[in-house]
């Protein structure tokens, strides 16, 4: 023996039907509460927002560091100046010397 049962009804009807609560007005509460929630949210997830959170703490910790690469450019920059002046006196001087011996003129 085979029974087929067809209920029309929606669900809602089928709820008070069979006795269960009334969830809607709780749920609507609940669904206003995270809409206002996240639309008070969107304000910190814009994109400034964002970008002035992340890069304010970074601002003088990057400054920190770019002051001391600048320090150490033109620490470098000083003494390769310093070494420079000295090299290229030394490099004249030899090839001044080498010129005046070896340019076939020479009483060697």
């Amino acid at each position: 023996m085979k029974i087929s049962l067809d209920i029309d009804c929606t669900p809602k009807e089928l709820r008070t039907f069979m006795g269960l609560p009334d969830l809607e007005p709780m749920q609507q509460a609940v669904l206003t509460e995270m809409q206002r929630r996240m639309i008070s949210a969107m304000d910190l997830m814009s994109p400034t927002a964002i970008m002035k959170e992340w890069l304010t703490p970074m601002g003088a910790a990057q400054q920190a560091l770019f002051g001391a690469f600048t320090q150490g450019a033109s620490a470098a920059a000083r003494t390769a100046r310093g070494s420079r002046g000295s090299s290229s006196k030394r490099r004249a001087d030899a090839e001044g010397g080498e010129s005046a011996e070896g340019d076939g003129s020479g009483s060697a």
